[in-house]
């Protein structure tokens, strides 16, 4: 496995990089915030309907939309933190340099994706709001306040994904210690677990894990 040469380990992420992150970050935040609204509004959606016996019309409609921000504004936050789904079984035995290169196309890939879904949305944004189209319910909630939540969270995805791609061209070009590179760092937990118990076995030679613990004191007994 490659390791960062001395004229790259003091360098870091472009400003920009640096900055992207922090905007996924902040959307981690944001994506939170919009489920714990979701779920306050839907306690109080049963509350008036069932104690009550006052049920409204803006629940449940008010509930979508915050789970839509939760699902499709959070997403750059999962992105950032490797929380898609993925199969990384074969991948992760690829030599460090041809895995980055996979995980580069991979990565201007999904970017594709991602511009198609966010342009198709704007196109449903753009109608919604030029015709002011209305939920067809009671609440009749403007729909191109709810129809941004996606173009507004593929930006948010692509704007990562550029930010991951940046990084993974400077690893490859030797401006970017690969250790500092998202595409490689975090993909497998499986691996950080492991390698947590083995920090934690130097750290604490004595010490092993409750099983073996478990199985010395039954040891003891006998």
């Amino acid at each position: 496995m490659s390791t960062p040469t001395a004229t790259t380990s003091g360098r870091r992420a472009p400003l920009v990089v640096r900055a992207v992150g922090r905007l996924s970050e902040l959307t981690g935040y944001l994506s939170a915030l919009a489920l714990i609204a979701a779920t306050l509004v839907t306690s109080h959606g049963v509350f008036m309907r069932y104690v009550l016996k006052k049920p409204t019309i803006w629940q449940t409609e008010t509930t979508i939309y915050l789970l839509m921000i939760v699902a499709f504004v959070g997403a750059a936050y999962g992105l950032k933190h490797h929380a898609h789904v993925g199969v990384d079984l074969l991948i992760e035995k690829v030599p460090t340099r041809p895995q980055l290169v996979v995980r580069l196309v991979t990565a201007v890939a999904c970017l594709a994706v991602v511009l198609v879904v966010m342009w198709t949305a704007y196109q449903g944004w753009y109608e919604a709001y030029l015709y002011d189209h209305r939920s067809p319910t009671a609440f009749r909630f403007p729909l191109w306040i709810a129809y941004a939540i996606l173009p507004l969270g593929m930006l948010l995805v692509a704007l990562q994904y550029l930010a991951m791609i940046l990084e993974g061209v400077l690893g490859l070009a030797g401006r970017l210690p690969l250790s500092e590179v998202s595409l490689l760092s975090g993909t497998s937990e499986l691996a950080h677990v492991q390698s947590e118990l083995e920090l934690d076995r130097e750290l604490h030679p004595g010490q092993g894990t409750p099983e073996e613990t478990g199985s010395d004191d039954e040891r003891s007994a006998r």
